[in-house]
């Protein structure tokens, strides 16, 4: 047989295309389900009840029609609008599902398309997706998340991977954009990834002098950095007018209250939890450990220079923190932009992807290769039984969703469908403070929930204003009680004429009862409805 045709006999032909989608599809699927398996809780999740509620009313603004909150200036305006069709077409457990498959999805689709540049196996990218889901619950400092429910820094944070994939494969222009649509959608998230690509981008070009020298080379760059500003604006042009009309006195006392009295956890370091600094202090040494056991690769290294960028902003809001004790209103007024966040969700990136680059390169022989890959798995495994604990699945009762932490969760589901169920569309409810789902539940108006802090400075006084009046004893925010009949019958009266309620659930307590008007409407378990009597005036 002439040579030529052993050779071609013997040839291995390249994988087809069909074969090579399914291939990445069956790869998007597994990443995806791994991030359910963190996400999966029960409806409604943390930010959940904040978001979709203000989507769909975005949509049908007759839903909760003069809610204080809903009625509030937006901050996400295009994620409102995306998602408002969804919120309004379905009930909002089905609408929140939904959309919480469409954000892991498009999570595992973008770690996919970065994890490719820097791993070359669908097998390692699956776990350092694992691995990323891991370091991503346990590494951040200042309690930031990227696997969630339907809320818009979820889809932000996959723009945002795709953003870094574009960036480690030496296209910073392509970058540029897909980091100005993830600020579109969420101006924090994104707009920190596009502040940490102008140095990275720079440092890029200084090693590697090289720049698009052809014409249309040079015309597809600018299109695509006009792109992002454009898309970017969307964001980041309706956040800066927010504190539009108010002064720099009411600007000044509405981020203290922002800042210092409602999300210190997340914007001042010295508030932070030292088990969390720890950890993440630890994620970014091992990081830096394993540098060197990964081979080299242009990507790779364009991959720590974005992560050492991020973490260049956190180091920049660390400075920040010491102006406080000189120049608290200005430091205040910086630090409200999140300075951490970006940090904590691109560390875990970097941190699970060279761990699994160390595990097939860096460990020596084959024997240390694979305990090594025993290890993790395992590791990977006894994560995921303790996740499982968490799964609505059909059957389990007694499971929680994370909104209703707070309060008796299954007396607060029947008493919120009685409410729905029995109450004027138009009822206005004086609500628990722990109570952060009575819109989801209800689609009924409340005068004021701790969770559901506004965005502008105007509304921002106003809430701290409703906060005190309801929940608070002294003026302050520091020791306030549960209900607002804890505070007496004349300070429930006041509120509820000010801000227009003409309902109150209280808890119910047998040891102190509450001095309430007449006979409750309804009790379902620790809650209980009353009329306020005589109705309230209507609120200014």
């Amino acid at each position: 047989m002439p040579e030529e045709s052993v050779a071609s006999a013997t040839a291995v032909a390249p994988p087809s295309a069909p074969w090579l989608a399914g291939r990445l599809g069956l790869e998007i699927v597994a990443m995806a389900a791994i991030f359910a398996a963190a996400g999966a809780w029960p409806t409604p999740d943390t930010n959940e009840a904040h978001y979709l509620a203000r989507a769909r009313h975005s949509w049908d603004p007759s839903w909760g029609a003069g809610d204080f909150f809903l009625e509030s200036p937006e901050a996400h305006g295009v994620f409102y609008r995306l998602l408002g069709p969804l919120a309004a077409a379905l009930p909002l457990d089905q609408a929140a599902w939904i959309g919480r498959w469409l954000g892991w999805g498009s999570l595992a689709a973008g770690f996919s398309f970065v994890a490719s540049a820097i791993l070359p196996t669908g097998g390692s990218r699956i776990v350092a997706a694992a691995l990323f889901s891991l370091a991503a619950r346990h590494t951040p400092a200042a309690g930031e998340w990227v696997i969630g429910g339907c809320e818009s820094k979820v889809f932000a944070w996959a723009l945002v991977l795709v953003g870094v994939g574009w960036f480690v494969r030496g296209r910073s222009a392509i970058a540029w954009a897909w980091l100005g649509a993830a600020t579109a959608l969420h101006p924090l998230v994104g707009g920190w990834a596009m502040v940490a690509l102008v140095p990275a981008a720079a440092t890029d070009f200084f090693f590697q002098r090289r720049w698009p020298g052809r014409r249309n080379a040079t015309i597809a760059t600018g299109v695509a950095l006009a792109a992002g500003l454009g898309l970017a604006a969307l964001g980041v042009v309706p956040a800066l007018g927010l504190s539009a009309g108010t002064d720099g006195a009411e600007r000044a006392r509405a981020t203290f209250t922002y800042v210092v009295e409602r999300l210190p956890h997340h914007l001042l370091v010295r508030t932070f939890a030292e088990g969390l600094v720890a950890r993440h202090c630890l994620a970014i040494l091992l990081w830096w450990l394993l540098l060197p056991l990964a081979e080299k690769s242009p990507a790779r290294s364009r991959l720590a220079v974005f992560t050492t960028a991020s973490l260049g902003v956190s180091l920049a809001g660390c400075a920040v923190s010491l102006l406080e004790l000189a120049w608290p209103s200005m430091a205040h007024a910086l630090l409200r932009f999140y300075w951490f966040r970006l940090a904590d969700g691109i560390v875990p990136l970097a941190l699970a992807l060279l761990a699994t680059a160390a595990l097939q390169e860096g460990l020596g022989g084959a024997v240390r290769r694979r305990l090594g890959w025993i290890a993790v798995v395992g590791m990977l495994a006894v994560d995921l039984a303790f996740e499982s604990r968490h799964w609505p699945l059909p059957g389990r009762a007694g499971l929680v969703a994370r909104a209703d932490q707070k309060v008796q969760a299954g007396a607060w589901r029947e008493v919120c469908a009685w409410v729905r169920d029995h109450t004027p569309v138009d009822a206005c409810f004086l609500t628990p403070r722990g109570a952060t789902s009575f819109h989801w539940y209800t689609g009924r108006r409340e005068v004021v929930t701790w969770k559901d802090i506004p965005q502008d400075a105007r509304s921002i006084l106003a809430w701290r204003e409703r906060i005190v009046a309801c929940f608070s004893a002294d003026g302050s925010l520091k020791s306030l009680v549960t209900s607002t009949a804890a505070l007496g019958p004349d300070r429930l009266l006041s509120a509820a004429r000010k801000y227009g309620a003409d309902h109150i659930i209280v808890p119910v307590n047998p040891l102190e009862p509450f001095p309430l008007p007449g006979e409750p409407l309804h009790v379902a378990g620790g809650y209980a409805v009353h009329r306020l009597d005589p109705p309230a005036a209507n609120p200014p």
